[in-house]
């Protein structure tokens, strides 16, 4: 993608099969999974996650130019008493 190209956001009716992706994207072992707006696989996604509570995923596509980062929220630890 050439710099005059916009990136593209995720729109909202995308996002449950952005998250989709992303879990498959977990569950393969990193193995590539097609973009969830244009199909093509060319999705790159960076695990983010730096916070306890958080997973922050970075999702890029060469192909459509898609740039969004996803967080799925986790459980919060349970309190030993």
């Amino acid at each position: 993608m050439s710099i005059n190209e916009k990136k593209k956001a995720l729109p909202p009716e995308k996002v449950r099969l952005a998250y989709d992706r992303v879990r498959q994207y977990r569950d393969s072992g990193g193995k590539p999974v097609a973009c969830p707006l244009c199909e093509e696989m060319a999705l790159k996604i960076i695990d983010q996650s730096a916070r306890p509570y958080v997973e922050w995923y970075h999702l890029t596509c060469e192909a459509c130019g898609l740039e969004a980062t996803l967080n799925i929220p986790l459980g919060r630890p349970s309190s030993a008493n």
